[in-house]
């Protein structure tokens, strides 16, 4: 049995540094030698609203987060009256004691709706609409009520007039000796998170050692857990896994405006732009850095980038929902000019700015049919941050492979998903260089004269070619003849039947677990590794699952995923949108329709206890459709 696995929702004002509390958990965690796995969860305001992170920590690798939480610490009033539903039998509520007396009524912060239904839910309960009314709830559903004096606390730890700027570190030290992490690897967190400042990183250890000593004199202390051995590891989010990605696979040009969660990559990428890499293997990757440059909007950001990209830079841009419909007419041209272009496309929830801070895989279909006339590109996704490291890498290759936009789908999820990833051996990245023409003679860029429908790129400043957004002939010449037109079509579309076949098929589609298996959960995105778990402890249930993950969604692996969708006697499609959009993508490529779908479109993380108990109802009761509703 593992010596840890817990599942801890640490949640305060947006702006109020709960991410700093975050940070302080999972760094004393992994320096403790244990997994983590966190997503955080935040309100579109700059500042005020309710922000949490879902947090959990094991002793052996981690797929995904559960529900209810172990641990729910309130750095603010609010957290109580959001997370009253995420309370169940034997969860420990940390809080202030000075919160006793906040009243509905004063939480200002709290949305109109979600107000309402607190209200209700109170009246309905006979309970006082204030904080002492909805602790008295949550101790009747199981919780365990600790009350904290947090002022009190950091008085007696440190001398400032401001107590409440180390809220953040009391409340993460109180709960990390609570579970019983070692004192020691929550001080070498609080140092790692703010690196040499030795004038803040002091009293917050005086914090620290305070908070332990309260927990022990309280007997709130939880037993010492034994420490992991430790080894090189790394905490990343997906977004840091995008742009190291990106970084590794040789990009020279990024270019961005700002939109979340998107703006995180680039942000990234502008902290390391004079990096070098050493590649024995592969001398380009250490003749230079990367420039990033922020316009004044998309439209700008993917002109800009497609024009790198013709001088023969490794070129990409990223981009969220809004963003990437002002791209829709540029990602056009880039087709019809067999442009080498990348699109880092983070979904979140829409339509319009929706939901701007919330998950979403609302965007599958616009991904694949954005921009107007039949053009080819390539599709992906990734499903967790290593896949985001590997595939942005990838995506940079296909891009110059197959000189084509290459369109890579990370959900906003994952884009905000921090996860132990193992050191990156850089030495085993290839990067794919393309082979250049000759100098001399006459330069048909756009050349018919080709089987895969590849056409050589040539040396810019070097061959002179002619570039337009109108239908072109081997020289780039506008042009109007049909039968040039046909043959152009043709042409272009000959790169994608070449991808096709060359592209394994472990990159477009895996099938995880026994083929055997009755059930075949089939999902993308950051639903993968919820998957995975929910798998495994549908198994101990009664019900084998197999589990079809999809990464490509053009081209499209129809005949792997027509031969296991086939066989299988139960599909159920996992998604985070309304309409079953890849179920959509599964008909039209193979004909299948899968009709029972598990779907999330509230715009918060999907987590294992769902999947399970939805896959349960779905076998057991023959229900079509479960949608899923965890999430404050």
């Amino acid at each position: 049995m593992s010596k840890l696995d817990v599942n801890i929702i640490i949640g305060g004002p947006q702006g109020g540094g709960i991410d700093t509390s975050a940070a302080l958990l999972s760094r004393a965690f992994a320096f403790s030698g244990f997994e983590v796995l966190s997503t955080r969860e935040f309100h579109s305001n700059i500042k005020g609203r309710h922000s949490y992170v879902h947090l959990r920590a094991m002793d052996g690798k981690i797929y995904g987060l559960r529900y209810p939480p172990n641990i729910l610490v309130a750095l603010d009033p609010d957290t109580i009256f959001e997370h009253f539903e995420d309370v169940a039998s034997g969860t420990k509520i940390i809080y202030d004691s000075a919160f006793q007396s906040s009243e509905l009524s004063q939480a200002r912060m709290i949305m109109r709706d979600t107000a309402a239904r607190i209200k209700t839910l109170l009246e309905s309960n006979n309970l006082s609409k204030n904080i002492a009314g909805m602790l008295e709830y949550m101790k009747s559903r199981g919780g365990i009520l600790i009350p904290i004096p947090f002022e009190q606390i950091v008085r007696e730890a440190v001398d400032d007039g401001v107590p409440t700027r180390y809220f953040n570190t009391l409340g993460g030290a109180i709960t990390l000796s609570i579970i019983g992490i070692d004192i020691d690897s929550t001080k070498d967190a609080i140092k790692h998170i703010f690196g040499n400042k030795e004038k803040v990183i002091t009293p917050n250890l005086e914090v620290i050692d305070r908070a332990y000593s309260y927990a022990e004199e309280n007997k709130m202390a939880g037993k010492a857990i034994e420490k992991n051995a430790k080894k090189n590891r790394m905490l990343l989010t997906g977004n840091d896994g995008a742009a190291i990605g990106k970084l590794m696979g040789g990009l020279r040009f990024q270019t961005y405006y700002p939109i979340t969660p998107a703006s995180d990559e680039s942000t990234i990428l502008e902290e390391h732009e004079a990096i070098r890499w050493i590649n024995e293997e592969n001398e380009t990757l250490g003749k230079g850095g990367v420039a990033v440059v922020q316009t004044e909007d998309e439209i700008s950001a993917i002109a800009m980038a497609s024009g790198a990209a013709l001088t023969g830079a490794r070129s990409a841009t990223a981009t969220s929902g809004p963003g990437f419909s002002l791209m829709a007419e540029a990602i056009s041209f880039a087709g019809m000019d067999e442009i080498p272009l990348v699109v880092t496309f983070y979904q979140r929830g829409g339509p319009s700015t929706g939901l701007p801070t919330r998950n979403g895989q609302a965007d599958l279909l616009f991904a694949l049919n954005t921009g107007h006339g039949e053009f080819p590109r390539i599709v992906l996704s990734s499903g967790d941050v290593p896949e985001c490291i590997y595939d942005s890498v990838k995506a940079l290759n296909y891009a110059q492979k197959y000189q084509l936009p290459v369109i890579h789908l990370i959900d906003k999820n994952l884009a905000n998903t921090t996860e132990v990833v193992d050191t990156i051996d850089v030495k085993a990245v290839k990067i794919y260089n393309r082979e250049n023409v000759s100098e001399k003679g006459t330069y048909f860029r756009y050349t018919l004269d080709t089987e895969n429908g590849i056409s050589p790129m040539g040396r810019f400043g070097k061959q002179i070619f002619w570039l337009t957004g109108d239908e072109h002939d081997e020289l780039g010449h506008v042009t109007e003849d049909p039968v040039m037109r046909d043959r152009q079509m043709e042409k272009r579309f000959r790169k994608l039947e070449t991808a096709s076949n060359e592209i394994p098929i472990e990159d477009k589609a895996t099938l995880i677990g026994d083929s055997s298996n009755d059930v075949t959960l089939v999902t993308w995105g950051s639903q993968k590794g919820p998957c995975i778990e929910a798998s495994a402890e549908l198994m101990k249930k009664g019900i084998r699952c197999k589990i079809l993950y999809l990464k490509m969604f053009n081209p499209f692996p129809s005949e792997f995923v027509s031969k296991i969708l086939g066989e299988s006697k139960l599909n159920i499609m996992i998604e985070s949108n309304m309409l079953g959009q890849a179920a959509q993508v599964i008909r039209m490529n193979t004909g299948i329709d899968i009709e029972r779908r598990i779907l999330k479109y509230n715009g918060r993380h999907v987590t294992v206890d769902e999947i399970v108990e939805a896959v349960e109802n779905i076998v057991k009761n023959g229900i079509k459709k479960v949608v899923l509703t965890n999430g404050a």
